[in-house]
């Protein structure tokens, strides 16, 4: 199938004369979750990760991801001519300095401009200037070979009250509107969906385990317009909600005419880095002296949660706690008393409990259940056609998440389900040790995440071993798991870890054939003490779920790290006991047990 499908393509580039064609990994708003429509790079490679950019020449086909799936690559594209380059590594070639190298003089690029960002172009533009290479846009060239491709999602939209955001949409208008004037601009386009889901208070189903809206937002100084599918907006209560603020709706295709007919004096604000090209040159084509390409100034504003917001975030991450406790104690049960259970099955148990819970409105990703060998692929996603049976030995790896109304959360918890080696238990405790280290970090205000990700990974390196993914990630609040600004990875980001953000804190080390071990809580950034050295930050830990302290190798342990892990673990359990049945409370007691 993907070898038929390379070889209708490179027909396609022959008769149109293209000498390379770049299948994008994303969609219209630069999401890293796609819905299905917009899964071009799965379409034509077969491999299902969340990060990669496929590029096709007439004698190569390659795929550029991260560390994250390196050995997924090997499993799913095996047999394929599809050749992994590396990214994230010493020495890593990105796709379009790779392409500047390998390509003839005069060459022709194809690329698909509404599913690639501005800057992204940008990138393959100059790589090929050299030898006078040539862009050409072909929006959706990917129809000629994909004849069933899927339509634009039209899941309902609901609203997500005030209660739950604590800040209105109107107050959110307003504060664009101010941030507008404050750049002497007159409108902002704004493109990303976790942006528009976010300034409007609204949500959707249109991504799995991400619950925005396929949408457009573009906001003037009397008015505002949602760009949709308008079966999306058919309920009476988004009606009156988007009425109340001054939201017009209008087709989600009619925002390149609605672009189009701007008055030409309008001074238009874009954000190049997720907006895409083909948009942005329509755009640049009616605005040519007045639009304004600048980064986004709601991204900050949204991770900088608030009051109303942390605490959903504390109640989500309880309900967790009480979740992962059945879940881990009634695991533990079945394969005692000889119950076979799979992957899937541990995944499947897992949203049972979360649903009990109440205001329970889906994952927040695709559950990565992985036991053994499985656990040292970062991003292993186990299905009913493909999945493990789970033993009572070794390592089970656990990283999942929920979204609540009031709160998202994800964690990892890597457990012991019978007799360790002696290498497991070890690696249990390094990585254990860098989530420690970088939980308790203190710093001064200013610092990057880039500063402080090196405490996650001195355990590790101390012992010549390491993790090829960053360490930390933003989270929002009832949308996208894995948000930005702010980063906690070796790459240095030009962004503050700010009081109000919250950020994973998940270092990990995986040995393909063997195991994988990853422990993750999400830290919440605070302010601590002012004094004449400056601002002083920390981290309070959101997650209320123990860690099992029975693999632990206690002599690579200091005092300070044996004191955390004791003390975090009794929080646990006093917070998560009133919600317990005894037999719970017993067997947590068990599992909470001074180091």
């Amino acid at each position: 199938m993907i070898s038929e499908r390379l070889a209708a393509l490179r027909l396609i580039m022959q008769r149109e004369g293209w000498d390379a064609v770049i299948v994008p990994g994303s969609d219209p708003h630069s999401s890293e979750y796609l819905p299905a429509r917009w899964q071009q790079r799965q379409f034509i490679s077969g491999f299902t990760g969340s990060y990669g950019t496929v590029v096709i020449t007439p004698s190569h086909a390659g795929l550029w991801t991260d560390t994250r799936y390196f050995i997924q690559f090997d499993k799913e594209l095996a047999g394929t001519e599809f050749v992994l380059h590396k990214l994230r590594v010493p020495d890593a070639v990105q796709p379009w300095e790779w392409l500047g190298q390998e390509f003839p003089e005069g060459g022709v690029v194809c690329i698909d401009g509404s599913c690639m960002s501005v800057a992204e172009v940008n990138d393959y533009r100059q790589a090929i200037a050299p030898r006078n290479g040539r862009l050409v846009n072909r929006p959706d060239f990917i129809d000629e070979l994909w004849p069933d491709r899927p339509g634009t999602p039209d899941d309902p939209i609901w609203v997500l009250d005030d209660q739950y955001t604590g800040r209105s949409a109107a107050d959110k208008l307003a504060w664009l509107r101010r941030q507008l004037a404050g750049r002497g601009c007159d409108a902002m386009l704004v493109n990303s969906l976790d942006e528009v889901a976010w300034m409007l208070n609204i949500r959707s189903a249109d991504i799995d385990f991400t619950p925005v809206v396929i949408a457009y937002l573009l906001v003037e100084k009397e008015r505002a317009i949602l760009f949709t599918n308008l079966k999306k907006t058919a309920s009476p209560a988004v009606g009156r909600h988007l009425a109340a603020i001054g939201c017009e709706v209008r087709p989600y295709d009619a925002i390149t005419d609605a672009i189009g007919r701007l008055p030409v004096s309008t001074k238009l604000w874009v954000d190049g880095n997720t907006l895409n090209e083909a948009l942005y040159e329509c755009a640049r084509e009616r605005l040519p002296q007045t639009l304004v390409n600048a980064p986004s100034p709601i991204r900050l504003e949204k991770g900088l949660k608030n009051d109303v917001e942390l605490n959903g975030f504390r109640r989500a991450y309880l309900k967790d706690g009480i979740v992962q406790t059945r879940l881990f104690k009634w695991l533990e049960e079945s394969l005692a008393a000889g119950v076979r259970l799979t992957e899937m099955d541990v995944a499947d148990k897992q949203i049972e409990l979360r649903r009990a819970q109440g205001e329970y409105v889906e994952e927040s990703f695709a559950p990565i259940s992985a036991w053994g060998e499985n656990a040292a692929l970062p991003h292993y996603e186990p299905t009913y056609e493909a999945c493990s049976e789970v033993h009572a030995k070794g390592l089970f790896l656990l990283d999942s998440g929920g979204h609540y109304l009031h709160g998202s959360t994800d964690i990892t918890r890597t457990i012991p389900l019978g007799p360790l080696t002696d290498l497991e238990r070890e690696d249990y405790t390094l990585v254990l040790k860098g989530m420690i280290g970088l939980a308790t970090a203190v710093f001064p205000r200013g610092t990057r995440g880039a500063n402080i990700d090196v405490l996650a990974r001195i355990p590790l390196w101390k012992a010549l071993r390491n993790f090829g993914h960053g360490t930390g990630h933003g989270t929002g609040h009832v949308l996208c798991v894995h948000e930005g600004p702010q980063d906690l990875r070796q790459n240095v980001y030009d962004q503050a870890i700010l009081p109000g953000m919250v950020t994973s804190d998940e270092p990990g080390l995986y040995r393909e054939g063997m195991h994988g071990v990853r422990h993750e809580n999400v830290i919440l950034c605070r302010e601590l003490e002012k004094n004449e050295f400056g601002d002083w930050l920390g981290f309070e830990t959101l997650t209320c779920t123990y860690i099992d302290p029975s693999p632990v190798v206690v002599e690579l342990l200091t005092q300070e790290e044996r004191d955390w892990l004791n003390s975090y673990n009794e929080y646990v359990y006093i917070r998560l006991l009133p919600n317990l049945t005894d037999d719970e409370k017993r067997w947590l007691r068990r599992k909470t047990q001074k180091v």
